[in-house]
């Protein structure tokens, strides 16, 4: 679990990066919610869409890679 809370923080470091770059600041911790809970949701919508029960355009986006950026 050590090992996966490290990673979690490294990666939140760099997404820091990229916001200061982007944004001249990063993300607050509600940013931060929010964006998370559009992750979630999309994890959602793209199940549905395997099961075929909900219909997506979004084919630029993998469940994989999705539920990946809800992890960290």
């Amino acid at each position: 679990m050590k090992e996966v809370i490290a990673r979690s923080k490294a990666i939140r470091d760099r997404y820091h990066q990229l916001e200061i770059q982007q944004n001249g600041q990063s993300w607050s911790a509600e940013q931060d919610a929010l964006a998370f809970l559009t992750d979630a949701a999309l994890v959602g919508r793209f199940v549905m869409d395997k099961e075929a029960s909900w219909p997506t355009s979004q084919t630029d986006t993998s469940l994989s890679y999705k539920i990946g950026e809800t992890m960290w």
